[in-house]
């Protein structure tokens, strides 16, 4: 369980699973999002989990220009071939086997250097640089803003090292029943994402700040 903390609220917000705050004023909401880009662990905004340790910057990944988000920036795909190389790890057998059929492609490729006029040198293959010679990457699809949101929520669940999805503004591109899926499928996968909104989405359970400063709180508890 994560929490939200700004200076405007008077006491912490419970973030679980698919969770909807709406900022009705203008200002606040431009501020909050500015929070959200420039995040680190002494900002204003708080972000932290149930033993009250703060989460760091690279344990949140932000959505704002969602068709324009690339999932395949070398950024997403530095984390994507460090969470499968740690699948390697968790398997022994598979990995011992990609390290031997390695082994004998390297020294072939020994073999030839010796053989070679020139004074080659060579060094040995890792795992990590196998998966980015191969050129792993997520296959995308997505021809609406609502698949995209899916394909990123896919993404999302399997890396390990983030915490908290945070997309900006995406309810005004969603229809009710593309919203109620996404949060259905957030549910269902047990991940923790926010919806952060300018207004009202639709008729959720959701945390609203209203122009007043004044914090409705549809979540249901």
């Amino acid at each position: 369980m994560l929490k939200i903390n700004f200076p405007i609220l008077d006491e912490p917000l419970v973030l679980q699973k698919g969770t909807i705050l709406a900022v009705e004023d203008v200002m606040v909401y431009a501020r909050l999002v500015k929070l959200f880009y420039q995040y680190d662990e002494a900002s204003e905004l708080k972000l932290f989990d149930e033993k009250l340790k703060s989460l760091k910057e690279s344990e949140i990944m932000l959505v704002t220009d969602i068709l324009g988000y690339n999932i395949n920036s070398s950024a997403m795909l530095k984390l994507i071939h460090a969470d499968l190389e740690e699948q390697f790890n968790e398997k022994p057998e598979v990995k011992a086997m990609i390290e031997k059929l390695a082994a004998t492609i390297t020294e072939l490729i020994a073999y030839e250097c010796l053989e070679n006029e020139l004074d080659l040198e060579y060094d040995e293959i890792t795992i990590l640089e196998l998966i980015k010679v191969l050129g792993v990457k997520v296959e995308t699809s997505s021809d609406t803003v609502f698949e995209k949101c899916l394909e990123i929520l896919q993404i999302y669940k399997y890396l390990s090292k983030k915490r908290l999805l945070v997309f900006i503004n995406s309810g005004s591109y969603l229809t009710r029943k593309e919203v109620k899926e996404l949060l259905d499928y957030i549910s269902l996968t047990n991940q923790t994402v926010l919806f952060l909104e300018p207004r009202k989405l639709y008729d959720f359970s959701q945390y609203i700040l209203d122009r007043d400063y004044f914090l409705i709180d549809g979540i249901k508890h």
